[in-house]
């Protein structure tokens, strides 16, 4: 493994979720995000930002560090 994968992995075990998992916000200091805003995990950058299309319709990423959420149980 190169050293992009090994940052890829290391990001997605940190994030604590899976591409195509489904989030609910806790917490965050975004102001267009709110708490109890769902949506689904599409990415997951080297840097560790999760990238989510929110079902309030616009795709934002958010750092796992700064921004407390949860994991939904599969529908």
């Amino acid at each position: 493994m190169d050293a992009i994968g090994a940052r890829l992995l290391a990001a997605r075990i940190a994030a604590g979720v899976r591409i195509g998992s489904r989030i609910e916000l806790v917490s965050d200091s975004d102001t267009e995000l709110r708490a109890g805003d769902r949506g689904v995990v599409r990415e997951i950058e080297a840097n560790g930002a999760v990238v989510v299309e929110w079902e309030r319709g616009f795709d934002r990423a958010i750092d796992p560090q700064h921004s407390a959420f949860r994991a939904l149980p599969a529908a």
